[in-house]
């Protein structure tokens, strides 16, 4: 419940409530703490009311009226009910909405019901029923229910069987609420018919039902029915714990209607079976509670009270924590914008400083460029000098080389003369000189040849071997004279 009380306060604090759809779900998360505590689902719809009066719209004021009008209803706090149910009706006919017309006369009948208007309850309930007509869903069934209550207060057993029949023989039916009221509202009418065990069976039955759904005050008064039945049934002990029960837990929800019907029922015990002392307690509580219930006009305007003081110190509580909650957002806010402002600051010093330390590194990247190039260009001056030395050196010679040219041509001239004397010496030297020696030792050759009777002739031998000391004497020479040309080739 705390969980959802606080997502409550935190959707009235932050959303903006622009559809129909959204207001319908907030109201439904109102409704689930309905059935444990109508006074704070009754605060959250007048809060949810005032914000969107505030907000100028009367988007959802329809369901809002409705859902006031339950937990009103709940509280025992009728007029206030039946003046909600009925400004929903209006709201709800104007759109021509059948199925919420249905529902709005079918709780203004209950309302009536609960304050003993069974006349105004029975038109109104019989308008919805007719109005309902071939609509199917769960109001038709809580119709239903709500008029075998109606016939049961009156008394009118037979027609509270005929409609309490026709939702208990209703193949899976699927509203737990209805279902547990027919099977207490059937239970109450066998007992009063005394048939006894079909009525512990239906009420056993809806007192199962109402703890499957945790339904409080339906559960007490399960409880009160189930020991009212004991108590006719003479079994007196179960009748007392029961009703003991049904007392504490009455008194811790403050239903004081259901607390009043345990008293008589207690009273009723008493006389039976109990001592003197505790029917006189009985009495002084029941008379005290109805003193203070003196009528339902008393009754209403006491819980209107009640709920009043309720919201005052709710509202106290909300707007508390809705200033706690502004100054925590103010101050959330001053921090966000300090800590926005630090993150820009700081953003734009490292953005600075980037754009400083690239800056620094291109100029640095280009005075390396710079240098390289420097050390490129002193390089060639140096590799230009030094070709200009080697030019200039080359100047030198070649002009040098210019002045002596026409000499070198004429010496030049005169060892070309002198060799070709030398060759003209080598060649008669070897056309003269070397070929005598050389046809000489052929010669013998052919001679030695033809002898055909393969004796060897020493006369032929030594003049071969004259021809080959000739020919090896001319070789030397003819060795010296290349010799002596290759040293003067070394010496020019």
């Amino acid at each position: 419940m705390d969980s959802l009380k606080n997502l409550l306060e935190v959707q009235l604090a932050t959303s903006q409530f622009q559809s129909e759809e959204q207001v319908v779900q907030f109201l439904q998360l109102t409704g689930k703490l309905y059935l444990s505590s109508p006074s704070d689902a009754l605060f959250y719809a007048i809060a949810l009311e005032n914000k969107l009066n505030i907000e100028g719209t009367e988007i959802g004021q329809a369901y809002i009226y409705s859902y006031k009008g339950n937990f009103y209803w709940a509280q025992g706090i009728y007029s206030n009910a039946l003046k909600n149910y009925f400004m929903a009706l209006e709201l709800f006919e104007k759109r021509n909405d059948t199925m919420e017309v249905v529902q709005q006369l079918n709780n203004i009948g209950e309302t009536y019901k609960k304050q003993k208007d069974f006349k105004k309850s029975s038109y109104f309930l019989k308008r919805a029923l007719n109005l309902h007509q071939a609509l199917n869903g769960l109001v038709q069934e809580l119709i239903l229910v709500n008029l075998g209550q109606l016939y049961m207060l009156e008394k009118r057993y037979d027609s509270a069987n005929i409609y309490l029949n026709i939702v208990l023989n209703t193949p899976q039916i699927n509203n737990k609420n209805a279902l547990g009221f027919a099977h207490l509202y059937k239970g109450i009418v066998f007992r009063e018919l005394h048939q006894y065990d079909s009525s512990f069976y239906h009420l056993h039955k809806s007192l199962g039902i109402w703890e499957e759904i945790s339904f409080k005050r339906s559960i007490v008064e399960s409880k009160a029915e189930l020991g009212k039945l004991a108590l006719l049934q003479q079994d007196f002990k179960s009748a007392r714990q029961l009703l003991m029960t049904a007392e504490k837990e009455a008194a811790a929800l403050n239903t004081q209607d259901l607390l009043m019907r345990v008293y008589q029922y207690q009273i009723d015990l008493n006389k039976l079976s109990g001592s003197k002392k505790t029917l006189i307690n009985c009495y002084d509580k029941y008379i005290s509670l109805k003193d203070s219930l003196y009528s339902t006009e008393n009754r209403s305007e006491i819980n209107s009270l009640s709920v009043e003081y309720e919201f005052s110190q709710k509202e106290k509580e909300y707007y508390k924590l809705a200033l706690e909650q502004n100054i925590l957002t103010n101050e959330i806010k001053t921090q966000s914008r300090f800590l926005l402002f630090s993150i820009i600051v700081i953003l734009c010093a490292v953005i600075f400083i980037l754009v400083l330390w690239n800056q620094r590194n291109r100029l640095k990247k280009t005075h390396d460029q710079l240098k390289v190039q420097k050390e490129k260009i002193e390089e060639n001056q140096s590799e230009i000098s030094r070709k200009s030395l080697e030019l200039a050196s080359l100047n030198k010679e070649l002009y040098a080389l210019n002045q002596t040219l026409e000499e070198k041509i004429v010496e030049r001239s005169e060892q070309l003369s002198i060799k070709n004397k030398q060759i003209a010496k080598y060649t008669y030297f070897n056309s003269h000189k070397l070929r005598a020696p050389v046809a000489s030792v052929l010669g013998l050759i052919n001679v030695l040849e033809l002898s055909k009777d393969g004796i060897l002739d020493y006369t032929i031998l030594a003049h071969l071997k004259t021809s080959a000391q000739e020919l090896d004497l001319i070789i030397h020479r003819l060795k010296n004279i290349l010799e002596a040309e290759i040293d003067d080739l070394k010496n020019n």
